[in-house]
C-alpha cells in the first residue's frame, strides 16, 4: 500500500546534466515525493546517464519535445543564466512551473520578462538562491523579525575565492554574475528595497562596495577571486539595536550575539547522520519547496526565492554592474 505521500507524486522533468546539477540538484530530489519524468541534455548521453542514476523515466535531448510528451508538474533547469530564461519561458507558455538555478537571466530586463510570463501562466517561477534555504538563514530570519534585535542597521559582507572566470562573454565564466550572484540576492534578501549603492572596482574579479538601504541602514561588501580555492571565505555580520550582532559563516554557522553574549547557535555537526550539507546549504530545501508548491502544500508567494524576488536581486547586480564600470553612484532600476 503506497504511502500517503505517494498518492500525490510531483512529476518533474529537468534540463541539464553538468556536473553542477548531477553533484547538487538530482541527489536533492531522492528524498521528495515525485516522479521524475523526462531527463533533458543537448548531450543525450548524459542525459541516459542520470536517468540510470536517479531514476528518470524518459530520456531527451530536445527540451520542448520532453515538455510535450511527458506534461509535467514543474520543470527544473540547471545549465547557465541564457538557458535559464529561455527554457522558463517555454516551459510556462505550456502552463508548467519552472524552477532554475541561480542566476534566473542574463539580465534584470530579462528576469521581468520570466514573471510576465509567470503571472500570465499563473504559474510559479522560482530561482535557486540557495541562501535563502539554509537552516541558519532560517533562523536568522526570524531572529531579525523580533523587536528585540529591532531594524537592521548595518549589513557586512565579504566573500571571496580562487580565481574565476575564462571567457568575459560567457555570463557562465562572469566573476560578477555567476559568483557573486549569491551573496548579492543575500543583500536584498536580509536588507529589504536597496536605495543606492556605489563601487570601487579595478577589473572584473575584484569589488569594493557601499551601500544605503531604503530604511536607512548602510552596508559594506568585498567580493574577490584573488583569494583562493583552497580556503575560500564567506562571511556576513548583521547589526540591529545597540549590541545586538549576528554573524554567518559559509552559509551553515550562525551565531547571535547580544552584548557579546551568544544568545543563539547553528553549528550542525557533519560527522553524524543526522545533519547532510545539501539540507545545510540550501540545495534540498529549496527543492522541497518547489516540490511542496506543485502538491499543493505551499503557495507561489510563500516561496522566498520567486521571480519577483529574483528581478529585485537582479536589479541590483546591475546597479553594482554600472558603478562599478561609470566609478558613479547608481540605483538599482525598479520594475512592476
Amino acid at each position: 500500500m503506497p504511502l500517503p505521500e505517494e498518492q500525490n507524486l510531483a512529476r518533474i522533468a529537468i534540463v541539464g546534466c553538468g556536473n553542477h546539477s548531477t553533484r547538487r540538484v538530482f541527489p536533492a530530489f531522492a528524498r521528495q515525493p515525485m516522479r521524475l519524468v523526462g531527463v533533458c541534455d543537448l548531450n543525450e548521453e548524459l542525459a541516459a546517464r542520470n536517468a540510470r542514476r536517479f531514476g528518470g523515466e524518459k530520456v531527451f535531448s530536445d527540451a520542448a519535445k520532453m515538455l510535450d510528451e511527458t506534461r509535467p508538474d514543474g520543470l527544473v533547469v540547471c545549465a547557465g543564466p541564457e538557458i535559464h530564461y529561455r527554457m522558463s519561458l517555454l516551459a510556462l507558455q505550456r502552463g508548467i512551473a519552472v524552477y532554475c538555478e541561480k542566476p534566473p537571466a542574463v539580465t534584470a530586463a530579462d528576469a521581468w520578462q520570466v514573471a510576465l510570463a509567470s503571472r500570465k501562466a499563473g504559474k510559479l517561477a522560482m530561482t535557486g538562491f540557495k541562501y535563502r534555504y539554509g537552516a541558519a538563514m532560517e533562523k536568522v530570519k526570524r531572529i531579525m523579525a523580533t523587536p528585540e534585535f529591532g531594524t537592521l542597521s548595518a549589513l557586512s559582507v565579504l566573500r571571496c575565492a580562487g580565481k574565476s572566470g575564462g571567457d568575459p562573454k560567457n555570463p557562465r565564466a562572469q566573476f560578477l554574475l555567476d559568483f557573486c550572484c549569491h551573496p548579492i540576492d543575500m543583500v536584498a534578501y536580509l536588507g529589504g528595497g536597496v536605495k543606492e549603492v556605489f563601487v570601487h572596482s579595478p577589473g572584473p574579479d575584484n569589488y569594493a562596495i557601499s551601500a544605503q538601504f531604503d530604511n536607512g541602514a548602510v552596508g559594506s561588501f568585498m567580493f574577490s577571486s584573488k583569494g583562493s580555492w583552497n580556503r575560500p571565505v564567506d562571511r556576513t555580520e548583521i547589526l540591529g539595536n545597540q549590541g545586538h550582532v549576528i554573524s554567518i559563516d559559509d552559509q551553515i554557522f550562525m551565531q547571535y550575539h547580544v552584548d557579546g553574549a551568544i544568545r543563539e547557535a547553528h553549528d550542525p555537526k557533519f560527522c553524524t547522520a543526522g545533519w547532510d550539507t545539501l539540507e545545510q546549504t540550501g540545495f534540498e530545501p529549496e527543492i522541497r519547496a518547489f516540490v511542496q508548491h506543485l502538491r499543493g502544500e505551499r503557495s507561489a508567494e510563500s516561496i522566498p526565492s520567486h521571480i519577483l524576488e529574483s528581478v529585485r536581486s537582479m536589479a541590483l547586480y546591475e546597479a553594482i554592474k554600472k558603478s562599478a564600470e561609470t566609478t558613479q553612484p547608481q540605483k538599482p532600476e525598479k520594475f512592476g
